[in-house]
């Protein structure tokens, strides 16, 4: 059920929500996919105010697949679209074909652009970015069993191409752009060579690569970058790095850093996610903010056995403090893609929802969100969602040391073991990130009970090895 402030854009065919910016006027634009059953590929734009009135433009060519990827507004408040196009034959891998459109704010056409790759590079991941500097740049990456695509391309205003570099079989990785504070811009990329590892590339305005490999190991500790996540800068010399991640003692979750202007840590990973489910970063953007107090971060989850595929949102502020975290989609399979933090300190979501007991795969609608922060930092006992929770435990299953992260004051911890037997008690120090020593504890399950001092209580398992 939804609440008041999610949307669905119904329709027959699968239809998904790709990315979100906002206009000049403050208008939200989200681009979007949609695919009918019998696999014609089609897209567009949807353009919406705060209170969800909206109209759609969509571009459907007869002749060929159209795959809509990503959208950013120019300086003159037109809508630059990047996607790919192909042949018409059912499959949309297909395309080889960058595809890019331009229309006005009012969806008038302007112009149309086509940038072709070689056959066998079909289907890229496209992502677009305007610099701080004005210029606007789109990157592609494509792996495939005998190689990889690795391009960026600088456009015009008018969607026409100025300038490309185009590598093949020189590694591949998720490219996702993120600005400079001045001329070229910066991708981070997951898995560059080495594989295992993840990378920071600076692109001057040749399209000349820099690569930067970041360390995998921290203080001695093991963690592999996924190949999803995105990068904002916190201030001149900061930002901050999100990224799907698992390490050889926590699992999936998402993972935060903290890295200079020269792509230097300068904090230890924070982990923040769900227990005993694999979070994985948005494909478009994963972390925003306009105020560094209330900072929004979501991953979105491959749907389980009851095919509830739910995502995860969380606040939290620029010390890494969680304020709030929720889960969000109920017993729907629900996929965001995109998310936007605005200036009135609220969050737009975007992506899509399936109601799976209707049984057609195609009954995918457009879902919209909106956020504020204490829609997040509410208490899970306000909330209806089983995958609710104000406490995250880690390592779990663990040995000698149990970690637990709340923003929750006044907490009180109370273990029972399976006889029902009180074990520990554990008054919290009001810090987000507690430590308990269970070196005296025995293995096996074991019954957390949390209680803060507004007398909200949780029951967590924990499991000691």
């Amino acid at each position: 059920m939804l609440s008041q402030k999610e949307y669905l854009i119904n329709t027959e065919d699968r239809f998904s929500l790709q990315s979100i910016q906002i206009d000049n006027n403050g208008d939200f634009i989200s681009v979007f996919h949609e695919d009918s059953a019998d696999y014609h590929h089609f897209g567009g734009l949807i353009k919406f105010d705060a209170w969800f009135n909206y109209s759609t433009y969509t571009h459907n060519i007869d002749t060929a697949d159209v795959l809509l990827r990503d959208v950013i507004v120019t300086s003159d408040n037109n809508y630059l679209i990047a996607g790919t196009i192909g042949k018409d034959n059912g499959v949309y891998y297909s395309n080889h074909i960058i595809y890019f459109l331009l229309l006005d704010e009012n969806f008038n056409f302007i112009t149309e652009n086509f940038f072709p790759l070689p056959e066998l590079y079909t289907n890229p991941v496209v992502k677009m970015l305007k610099n701080t500097d004005g210029r606007i740049y789109v990157t592609l990456e494509r792996a495939i069993p005998t190689g990889a695509l690795k391009g960026v391309l600088e456009l015009s205003s008018f969607a026409q191409v100025v300038k490309e570099m185009i590598s093949y079989n020189i590694g591949g990785g998720i490219m996702n752009p993120f600005p400079s504070h001045g001329s070229g811009f910066f991708l981070l990329r997951g898995n560059p060579v080495p594989w295992a590892a993840g990378g920071i590339t600076e692109v001057d305005t040749n399209l000349n690569f820099t690569d930067h490999i970041l360390p995998y190991y921290i203080n001695g500790q093991y963690y592999e970058m996924g190949t999803r996540g995105g990068c904002k800068w916190l201030n001149d010399t900061t930002y901050i790095l999100i990224s799907e991640g698992s390490s050889n003692t926590y699992g999936n979750d998402l993972y935060l850093y903290k890295l200079n202007n020269e792509h230097e840590f300068l904090t230890e990973p924070f982990i923040i996610g769900r227990e005993n489910i694999n979070d994985q970063s948005l494909n478009r953007r994963g972390i925003d903010w306009t105020d560094p107090e209330f900072i929004y971060v979501a991953s979105w989850s491959w749907p389980g056995m009851n095919m509830a595929n739910t995502y995860y949102a969380a606040v939290i502020n620029e010390n890494f403090e969680v304020l709030g975290a929720k889960s969000y989609g109920g017993n729907n399979n629900t996929a965001v893609s995109s998310m936007l933090a605005t200036g009135n300190g609220s969050c737009i979501m975007v992506g899509s929802q399936r109601d799976y007991l209707a049984g057609d795969e195609f009954d995918w609608d457009g879902y919209v969100a909106f956020f504020q922060p204490d829609d997040i930092i509410t208490s899970a006992n306000e909330t209806s969602n089983p995958y609710d929770s104000d406490y995250l435990l880690y390592p779990n299953p663990g040995q000698d040391e149990l970690y637990i992260q709340t923003a929750r004051k006044g907490v009180i911890l109370k273990m029972y073991d399976q006889t029902g037997k009180l074990v520990l008690t554990y008054k919290f120090p009001n810090e987000f990130r507690n430590q308990i020593k269970t070196l005296q504890l025995k293995p096996g399950l074991y019954v957390c009970r949390l209680t803060d001092k507004d007398g909200n209580t949780e029951y967590k398992k924990w499991i000691k090895q």
